[in-house]
């Protein structure tokens, strides 16, 4: 690899359904909550010490050069070394980039951008929430 090729993070998607949504250390997520979260989890081809995640509306992405964040964490130094990890949830070393701030509910049928820094490395990854369907009774 050329000097000034860019440093790629690889990402990977699955969506849960609410039901079988997970958190750190494979704790139930709470469904029944008014914040679905934790039903998507990204994976990463190895670990990172993340410095920055963000989620924004892929079609503001597209269109603006700051997009308004969705989510947005951040770390001085790196977070703790990870592979993975859920949207909304918390990842061991990262803060909210605004203090207080709730990660804002994702919508299905909804397309996001995950954007990841981990120092030098960089990765961006679109996803899609699945529109919602009807229990079979």
């Amino acid at each position: 690899r050329g000097a000034n090729q860019p440093r790629v993070i690889r990402v990977e998607h699955s969506v849960r359904s609410l039901r079988d949504a997970y958190g750190p250390g494979g704790r139930r997520v709470d469904a029944t909550g008014k914040q679905q979260l934790g039903n998507v989890s990204f994976s990463l081809h190895r670990n990172y010490r993340l410095t920055s995640v963000k989620v924004v509306l892929a079609a503001d992405a597209r269109t603006n050069k700051y997009p308004h964040a969705l989510w947005q964490l951040a770390a001085k130094s790196g977070s703790t070394p990870i592979d993975g990890f859920a949207y909304g949830l918390p990842v061991a070393g990262m803060t909210p980039e605004m203090n207080g701030s709730e990660p804002e509910p994702l919508e299905p049928g909804g397309e996001y951008r995950l954007l990841l820094e981990a120092r030098s490395w960089k990765g961006e990854h679109d996803f899609t929430i699945p529109p919602a369907t009807r229990a079979a009774r």
